[in-house]
Formats: structure tokens, sequence, C-alpha cells
């Protein structure tokens, strides 16, 4: 739907956006997340128009746009609730959804009776009930941001940009939203939701975009982040001076804090007054009991619980009542859920009861990291295995090529020793993967010998096709040497430039480049491989921590941080070295220099990787 490509956007001085690329897939959840003034606001706000580039791309299905203008973002397709509410204050929410739109009759004039009840269909759908004829000035702030999405969903858009809603309403509110999302997905329609929370993120989601001092950090599918290691990016606990400069504004930070802080806390909470009636609950209570707004404020706690399936429901609920602080330690959920649950009745400053907290803490992630740990063991076991028989199937595919060679000197039919060709064709590219695959086993521990660059890295890139393919990455090659042999352990270059191009491969978006060079280098009797690639580059901060052991900037959960300093330990042990360079604009290059004859040793014994 949308593609950016090398944005800059400029405020006087201020250097918002530093040549950043975003895309936008039909039928998707895309979050943008980052700090204060890391650029997430201005990146949305060349969509809605309000905002021109001063360089760069912008593509709308697939055409090529200057610049949009408010207007015609809104006949694009395109829908933003601002974070800075554009509501009228003096006019009522029907005006304000149906301004510049108003429904008029024949002869007659508007006609307030239609867009009264489009109004009221649209405020059910949202699961709201407010008064839509008074101004809005008298509605709470989150009322009046519903308004303005009520706008938007009136304009029924294709891209519809929402910028941290949450901040503005409460969980229960938030989860209508999140249904109509949800709903606009399956319809193929596109969101692109800022966030500053991490949890929300993750449960909403199909892809994040990190944005950091203005440029792009990375761009995963939701279902491979490693939640720590996002945080980690995303923020850095950086706050200016002038933000908390007076008391107001400190208290107003702490009060927002201590609300997200609750609403997000990864345990359940259910607050409960003094007379039993439910009050609060956090989103993971709200996704645990499967709240909605209208429905929870007419049923009991202990109801609730029994939804759950907690076989101490009753127990629970007369604890709150009796308004004593106690905990269940393990308390088992169906047929596999572990929780924790703990009951803290609240008192003020007078010591007067004012009601009940209910904590749940799910405790079988606990039990799914082992049984990941012993499935991980079994994983090695298996791999080790499956080189065992890829190297068994060499035998049998040597037969059958051998029978193949014999039926093309029988077969005199055209047809047939075409369709023949075709599977001597298939088979020597199964012959192919399978030699790239038995490289990688461990139970072929080779000695140093003799070993051609340029056909090693040909094996890689073929282990590699698939994913390349998948994200139609375009590989150029430079190649100034016909063959480049150096002395060394196959296996273990074979993984250096694995992981070099594994690391090109993630950080790219679709229909990136990635360049590879072998060139004899400017040092004599050394040769240089280059893997450069245009993707969101390594940060200057950060760039003299790369090689280090489990550092790493990347958010799936299979990252271990090792990639980097495993290329650091195989390249030295060559006899040679790997050097980069990441600038803002340009390409991120690795180079890898290499010696042409015998190095002094090549480390042996227990691998590094």
């Amino acid at each position: 739907m949308v593609r950016l490509h090398n944005i800059h956007v400029r405020y006087g001085t201020v250097h918002a956006l530093r040549g950043v690329d975003f895309e936008l897939y039909k039928g998707e959840i895309h979050a943008l997340v980052g700090e204060h003034r890391a650029g997430k606001s201005s990146l949305v706000k060349l969509l809605s128009g309000t905002v021109h580039k001063e360089s760069g791309e912008i593509v709308y299905r697939g055409r090529a746009v200057k610049d949009f203008t408010p207007d015609g973002a809104v006949k694009a397709g395109i829908g933003m609730v601002y974070q800075d509410l554009s509501v009228l204050p003096s006019l009522n929410a029907i005006e304000n959804i149906f301004a510049g739109r108003m429904i008029r009759r024949y002869f007659v004039g508007l006609d307030f009776y239609k867009m009264l009840n489009i109004a009221k269909q649209l405020f059910r759908r949202l699961n709201l009930e407010i008064d839509l004829e008074v101004p809005v000035y008298r509605l709470t702030q989150g009322q009046r941001l519903m308004v303005e999405f009520a706008r938007i969903l009136l304009l029924d858009p294709d891209v519809i940009i929402l910028d941290e809603p949450s901040n503005k309403l409460t969980p229960f509110e938030m989860q209508s939203v999140y249904e109509i999302l949800f709903d606009y997905r399956r319809q193929g329609k596109s969101i692109v939701y800022i966030t500053h929370d991490i949890e929300e993120t993750l449960k909403l989601a199909d892809r994040v975009t990190i944005l950091k001092d203005g440029y792009r950090r990375g761009t995963e599918p939701v279902s491979d982040l490693d939640q720590y290691r996002l945080f980690q990016l995303t923020y850095s606990f950086a706050l200016g001076k002038k933000e908390i400069e007076n008391s107001r504004m400190q208290f107003y930070l702490l009060k927002r804090y201590c609300e997200t802080f609750i609403s997000h806390l990864p345990i359940g909470i259910i607050i409960v007054d003094a007379d039993g009636a439910l009050q609060f609950a956090n989103f993971d209570g709200i996704e645990m009991f499967n709240l909605d707004g209208a429905r929870a404020r007419h049923r009991s706690l202990e109801a609730l619980l029994g939804e759950l399936r907690l076989p101490i429901a009753e127990e629970v609920g007369a604890k709150v009542r009796a308004r004593e602080q106690c905990a269940w330690d393990e308390v088992r959920v169906g047929e596999d859920g572990l929780v924790k649950i703990d009951v803290f009745p609240a008192l003020d400053a007078e010591e007067a009861f004012v009601g009940t907290a209910v904590l749940i803490q799910d405790l079988s992630v606990d039990r799914y990291m082992k049984d990941y740990i012993i499935r991980a063991e079994k994983m090695a076991a298996v791999a080790e295995v499956a080189a065992g028989v890829a190297h068994e199937i060499n035998n049998p595919l040597f037969i059958i090529r051998n029978y193949i060679e014999l039926l093309k000197d029988t077969i005199v039919d055209k047809n047939s020793a075409e369709k023949l060709r075709k599977i001597e064709t298939e088979l020597a590219r199964i012959v192919e993967i399978i030699g790239s695959l038995l490289s990688f086993s461990r139970i072929r521990d080779l000695p140093g010998s003799r070993t051609n660059l340029v056909e090693l890295i040909d094996d890689v890139l073929l282990l590699l096709e698939h994913s390349l393919l998948k994200k139609k990455i375009r590989v150029e090659k430079r190649q100034r040497l016909g063959r480049a042999e150096i002395v060394g352990d196959e296996n273990r270059l074979k993984q250096l430039f694995l992981n070099l191009l594994l690391n090109s491969i993630d950080a790219v978006l679709d229909g990136g480049l990635i360049q590879i060079g072998i060139v004899p280098s400017e040092e004599e009797r050394f040769v240089e491989v280059t893997v450069a690639d245009n993707g969101y580059g390594i940060p200057q901060n950060i760039q003299d921590k790369i090689f280090s052991p489990f550092f790493s900037t990347k958010m799936s959960k299979q990252n271990t941080g090792l990639g980097l300093s495993i290329c650091q330990r195989i390249a030295e042990a060559h006899g040679g070295i790997i050097t980069f360079s990441s600038n803002p604009g340009e390409l991120t290059e690795f180079r890898i220099k290499l010696p042409t004859g015998e190095p002094a040793r090549i480390a042996r014994g227990r691998r590094p990787f």
C-alpha cells in the first residue's frame, strides 16, 4: 500500500527524519515504536498531508506521490487520528463527525435525524454511550478521542493511522478499538499504529518498525520479536530537562506513567471497590477474563474467576468479601495452565477500606521455558541425525544418477529424453543442496585445506536462496577473481559468510539490495571479501560493541548475539581480520581480509559455534 524511501524531514534546524525507509502492506497492522522525538509522528504525518518531506520518495498504491495534502490524503483513502486532538470543542459530536460532509435533504436543509442515527451506530460499534448533542468540551478526553475515531470510521479509509490512542483511553475503550482494528485487518485494510508500549505492540501488530533519533533501526514481524531486546532498542530512558521544568509537567508525567505502567503490567490486575463492584482491569486482566465494559459492570468477581475455571473461585471471593490479604502460589487452570493469585485489600490514609486488588500471574511461561530448553537439546540431536541421514542419501543418489546415464543411451524418443533431462537437472540440484548441508555437519571435521572462496560463497547463497526469494532481495556480485583460494576450514568459513548474509537479509526491507565482492586485497598475498546491504545500518553509539559476545541489535527470539563474535573468531583463526563501515545514507559493509597462503595456525578442536 505504502512505500517510503530515504525520507528526510526538517523543522527549521531540527532534522526529524534522516533517510527513513518504511513499507505498509495491505491487510496488516504495522506498529511504529520509539522514544519521544524519534520521528514517529513526523513519518505518519507525511501520509496525512500535514507534513511535507525535504527529500525522498513516497509511493502509494504503486504510484509516486510528490506530497500529500490533508484533503488529498482523505480522498486517497487515508484517515488519521492525531495525538493532539483536532475536534472543535464548541461543536457537538455529530457536528464534528460530519464536519465537511453534512447530510442534506432536498430543499429542507440538513438532515439531523439521519446524521444522529449514523452517529449512534458508530458509537454502538465503539461500545460507548455519550451525549451526542452537547459541546465536546464537556466530554472526557477519551470520549473526545472516540469522537475523532468515529469521524475516521465514517470515512471508511483503506489506510488508518492512530497516534498513541492508549494514552487517552481506558482499557475498556481500547478493547473496542482493538476489535475494530482487527476487523479492518480482516477486510484487507492497512493500519499504522504508533505506540510507546512494547506489550501492546506484541499483542496488536503484525510487524513493528523501530525509529530512534530520526533513523529506522529495524523492521521485523512481531512473531519473531524478543520482547526484552525490542524494549532495549526502543528506549534509552533519557528525559530532557525541558520536559520536566515545572511541577505540573512532572505531575502529569508521573500520573501518565503510573496509569500506563499498571495498565501494561504483565500480570492480570482486577480492582473492585468497597462494595465489590468492578472498577478497573488492566490489559492482561481484560484479556484473561474476556471483559467488555457493559458486561463486566454487571458481574461479580467470583463469577469472573469461575469463568477462568479456577477451582478456588469461591474461596478467593470469600477472602475479598472478608477484606483479608492472602495468596495462592500454584493454582491449576484447565489442563495446562498454572497461575499465582494474590489478594490485597487497600486502605486510605485514614485506614478506611477503599477496595481490593486481585493479581493473577501466569506461571505457565516458566514451565514453557523448561520445555523449550529440552526441545532445543532434542533439536540439536536431531540436527546431528539429519546430517547423518543427508550423508547416507548421497549413496542412493549416486546410483540413481548412474541409472539415468544408462537410460540416456537407450531412450530415443525426444519427449522422453527431454523429461529425463529435467529429472537429471533436478537431481543435480538435490545433490548440490545435500553437499552444502553436509559441509556444516560436525561429523565432517576436516583439517585445513585449499578452499576456493568463489565456490564456497556460491554454496552459501544456494542455502539462502529461499530467504532471498521470499524478501525479493537483489544480490549483486563484484568478482575480479575467477578463483580465490585460501588455506582454511571450509566448514567454519561457510559459517562466517552465512552469518554475515543472514544479518544482511534481516536488515533490509523487501526488495532490498545485498552486494558481495571478491577482490584482491591492496596488501600482497591477501584476498578481500565484502558483504554490503542497504538495510537500517549500525548506530554510531554501539559500533564498538557489535563484535562482543551476546550483544545484538536484532529483535528476534532466536537471536543469541553471538553471530558477529563467531565471525571475528573464525576470521582471526585463519590469520585474517574483519572490519566494517556503517554511515547514514550509505551501504553497511563488512570486509573480511584473508591470507592466500598457509596461515600461522588454524584453530582446531572445539568449534566456536
